[in-house]
């Protein structure tokens, strides 16, 4: 390991006493007294005071010996002289060795950086500075350490030294959580080394992931190597995680993986085997159900918590029936189009689903088109927000909150229990944005309501002052008003200091009377990202639009909260996942989910349980076959949910509840 080879005090010792000429096998000069081990074995009655020289070599002695306290009471003497010993910056140096032999590191660290402040030009600075690094390494506090240490590495021409700081370098940005940059770091700089050096660092990095990565940690190896070392390590080692937790599932996803990106590596024949047994494993089962999610790729994290969503259903299913019941394959959707296909026909055709949750996207839909109603496997996609799957076969099904599902609701809920009736429209100037705009309408006049302006802003922009204003021109020239300003509270004459003018005579106008924009309109729409709407927000109000806003489900953030303020103070949207909602189904289902996985779940894991529960419960009521599964999701109106029963509708969206979220206070509340 390179921590043997390059042990810090050995370079350390011998540097120091090397580069001074005061090693134990070296000679001092002419005029020097003979080395002396401690000032006892002088000759005399008295012991005679060391001299500088005498003292280093004497307190490098000690120090290699590991008496940090004797070294001190040898150091101490010099550095409280009046005037600095000749050799001050050595003193100072091995001071701080000395303390850290002692376990002050703290002190270690204070004298190490006053070191450094006093002599930067020191031929000791790279070390001291490879010294400082390290104590704070082993203090916790790595986010320190790897400037100093990088800094080290760019520098210093001894290669013994960076050998030694891009190791120390390498473990600061594992303590900081960054294990995939210490495995860049590693094979960077291994190519500007010697040989045993880079096999001491490969060394260093199969270390760290065979012995000291997470799972996600280790995806983001995999990520970042999908088809070159270290890679192949990361994903046998995962392979080994998942075999060792009981978990066939993943174990056959990552196996597969393994075998098409290095086809050729030693552990292929390993991995072939372990495949053929992790397969009859699933096909064991009474039922299989397959899951098609991205594994990989950018989006990957969506995938992983739709897959979260899927085996959180399974698990708890299985509390009931047992693990032999329903066997679960996945498959990596993130393929060029026709592999993708062709992949997918040789799952179905092996494993011969009963269902199949995915796949994500719209695209990927549209792509498989007929694939469900072929296979007479029902497709439940749990994202893909297609406002009728239905028109791809009879076999698509979709449990995504849809823009029109949540559109619809939000118009619904404004007009019913607030009574608005008249809308402006401030939506992002894209073809989703525009998609927005026409669903807000159309839900508008549905209901009797009528939209008086829309107009359409940038994504990104800080200034939408035109598009106001030409809204509130068109409001003024219908109900909006411009009236004179009055005070908040009446003013009482008697207890007022200032004089009451009087009142202008007939027929004189007050033109000093300022006059304030009231809008005629209830409230306006205002999809878009966080950011755009604070922006936005505090324009409306900067312009006096001083009305309700309406938004989307993209609201749903914190930092709505802290960019918008007051501005979006009653501001209303729609969503299928409150995480602070009342609703004691979904608080059970946030807080176990919580427990599993030790992060929130998101909607897409939300919408993935709900797929993957829909389909376990045609199991339970009898369900044997893909058509079975299919007649259940198309006839029944008590599929369970989180939110409640629910059924398919005509374009086979579930129709799913919307939570209607105001903001109060500063805060998200749930208003049913």
């Amino acid at each position: 390991m390179i921590v043997a080879r390059f042990s810090f005090s050995s370079i350390l010792l011998w540097s120091l006493l090397i580069s001074t000429g005061l090693w134990p096998g070296a000679t001092l000069g002419r005029d020097n007294p003979p080395w002396l081990s401690s000032p006892d074995e002088l000759s005399g009655e008295q012991a005679l005071p060391l001299t500088e020289e005498q003292a280093l070599a004497q307190i490098r002695a000690e120090l290699g010996q590991e008496h940090g306290d004797a070294a001190l009471r040898l150091i101490e003497p010099f550095l409280d002289q009046s005037e600095p010993p000749a050799f001050i910056e050595q003193f100072t140096f091995l001071h701080a060795a000395a303390l850290e032999a002692q376990g002050q590191d703290s002190q270690a660290i204070v004298t190490l950086e006053q070191f450094l402040e006093e002599y930067p030009g020191s031929r000791l600075a790279h070390e001291a500075r490879l010294r400082l690094g390290t104590l704070y390494t082993e203090l916790q506090q790595p986010g320190r350490a790897i400037p100093i240490l990088s800094r080290v590495l760019d520098l210093t021409p001894d290669q013994a030294l960076r050998a030694e700081a891009l190791y120390r370098l390498c473990l600061a940005y594992e303590a900081n959580g960054e294990s995939l940059r210490a495995i860049h770091t590693a094979l960077t700089h291994a190519e500007q080394t010697d040989e045993d050096t880079r096999r001491d660092l490969r060394d260093y990095v199969q270390s760290l992931i065979l012995h000291r990565m997470d799972d996600q940690a280790l995806g983001e190896v995999l990520d970042a190597f999908s088809s070159t070392y270290p890679g192949d390590l990361a994903l046998i080692r995962l392979i080994e995680l998942h075999q060792s937790r009981g978990d066939e599932t993943l174990a056959e996803r990552d196996i597969r993986a393994f075998l098409h990106r290095f086809p050729d590596h030693p552990y292929a024949p390993t991995a072939g085997a372990l495949l053929r047994t992790a397969v009859v494993g699933i096909k064991a089962h009474r039922h299989v159900i397959a899951a098609v999610l991205p594994f990989s790729g950018q989006m990957k994290p969506f995938g992983t918590e739709a897959f979260n969503g899927v085996r959180f259903a399974l698990e708890e299913e299985e509390a009931f029936w047992g693990s032999n019941t329903v066997g679960l394959v996945v498959k990596d959707s993130v393929l060029p189009p026709a592999r993708f296909r062709r992949e997918l026909s040789s799952l179905l055709d092996d494993f011969s689903p009963i269902a199949l949750i995915g796949p994500l996207l719209a695209r990927e839909v549209q792509l498989l088109a007929d694939t469900p109603d072929l296979a007479g496997v029902p497709f439940v996609t749990p994202t893909a927000s297609l406002p009728d799957v239905k028109r791809f076969g009879r076999y698509w099904f979709s449990t995504a909150m849809t823009p029109s599902l949540q559109i619809n609701r939000l118009v619904d809920y404004a007009m019913q229990h607030f009574g608005y009736t008249r809308f402006c429209i401030l939506a992002p100037h894209t073809p989703h944005g525009r998609h927005l705009h026409h669903l807000f309408q159309q839900a508008v006049a549905r209901n009797g309501g009528e939209v008086i302006a829309a107009e359409e802003y940038r994504p990104g922009t800080t200034d939408a002052s035109g598009q106001i204003i030409r809204i509130k021109k068109t409001d003024l020239s219908l109900d909006g008003e411009m009236l004179p300003l009055t005070p908040e509270e009446p003013v009482d004459p008697e207890s007022s200091p200032f004089t009451e003018e009087p009142a202008p005579e007939d027929g004189q106008e007050d033109e000093d009377v300022p006059l304030v924009y009231t809008p005629g309109f209830d409230a306006l729409f205002l999809p878009g990202h966080p950011t755009d709407v604070a922006f936005l927000a505090a324009q409306l109000a900067f312009f006096d639009m001083n009305v309700p806003l309406l938004g989307t489900n993209t609201w749903n953030h914190p930092n709505l909260l802290t960019w918008g303020r007051s501005s979006i103070e009653g501001g209303m949207f729609g969503d299928a996942l409150f995480l602070d909602t009342a609703d004691p189904d979904v608080r059970r289902f946030i807080t176990a989910y919580r427990e599993r996985f030790q992060t929130d779940p998101s909607i897409f894991a939300l919408q993935a349980y709900d797929a993957m529960r829909v389909v376990l419960d045609a199991i339970r009521r009898g369900a044997t076959t893909g058509s079975d599964v299919r007649m259940q999701l198309f006839v029944r109106h008590d599929l369970p949910t989180l939110g409640g029963l629910e059924k398919f509708d005509e374009g086979g969206i579930l129709t799913r509840k919307v939570y209607m979220i105001q903001i109060q206070h500063g805060r998200f509340i749930q208003l049913d």
